[in-house]
């Protein structure tokens, strides 16, 4: 109980409207008038977690499936976000979220874990290109191909490519970049990936365009 009481006293700063609070079958009114939305805790937080980061640790409790918002879950957000300056922040535990090890290591696990489960993924909603970064929509009815082909051209004239030359792409993801180099400009390729799944797909390309050498 005494967990309890501290996170209801914790969560009653947040009373600018009112809501409810569902804790191990227990609800608590916070806030003046009929709540607009229901916080259910599915399992209790860490209080030391919510005195040390409040927006990071109701977050990761909401991913974690312990944490649901019965109602509009736009309002409980517009609720908690418009009284940011009652919430408490760890600067060295957000860091650590946001500025990630640039080790080799981290690199590596970091670039697996997002492109490495499936090539058939990303071919449900990215374009044919399979390009992964913001398109050139030169005409209002142009495709998401036609504005991925748009922005790869821009780039590759903008470079003054000639035959022969050597372009290295770091992060060359599946490579439709520098395979339309060498098609168009006749230049040699490098593409980097920590990616297999990337790596596989590319090299399959390659060999389907005959490019090989």
């Amino acid at each position: 109980m005494i967990e309890e009481n501290v996170l209801i006293t914790f969560l009653s700063k947040f009373d600018q409207h009112p809501f409810l609070v569902k804790y191990q079958g227990r609800e608590y009114k916070i806030g003046q008038g009929d709540p607009v939305f229901t916080v259910n805790f599915k399992k209790s937080i860490p209080l030391t977690d919510l005195v040390t980061s409040t927006s990071l640790a109701l977050g990761e409790a909401y991913m974690d499936g312990n944490l649901e918002i019965e109602g509009d879950l736009y309002q409980a957000l517009d609720h908690f976000l418009g009284q940011m300056g009652k919430f408490s922040t760890d600067e060295n535990a957000l860091k650590k979220l946001l500025y990630t090890s640039v080790s080799q290591k981290n690199q590596v696990k970091e670039v697996s874990s997002h492109y490495d489960i499936g090539n058939e993924f990303y071919e449900l909603w990215l374009d044919e290109t399979l390009s992964y970064s913001c398109g050139y929509f030169k005409h209002p009815n142009d495709s998401l191909y036609q504005a991925q082909v748009n922005k790869v051209d821009y780039i590759l004239r903008k470079l003054c490519l000639k035959p022969d030359m050597t372009l290295l792409d770091i992060g060359c993801g599946w490579g439709f970049l520098l395979i339309e180099a060498a098609k168009k400009y006749g230049i040699r390729g490098m593409g980097i990936t920590l990616s297999h799944e990337q790596l596989d797909k590319f090299r399959d390309r390659i060999d389907e365009e005959g490019l090989g050498d």
